[in-house]
């Protein structure tokens, strides 16, 4: 198995209803991976999407 890039794990508790707003927002940020969505937010607090879908 290969070696993690990330070695220490951080773990906190939501409602049900604060699970599905953070659903949302990944939604609405086109995040799929939801540890990839809460370390983003958590570090930078923002995400900014660009639409380049006219640059295909």
């Amino acid at each position: 198995m290969a070696e993690r890039k990330r070695e220490i794990q951080v773990k906190f508790w939501v409602t049900p209803e604060e699970k599905k707003m953070i659903r949302k927002k990944m939604i609405l940020s086109k995040t799929a991976n939801m540890g990839a969505y809460l370390r983003k937010m958590a570090i930078d607090g923002i995400i900014v999407n660009t639409d380049t879908t006219y640059l295909r």
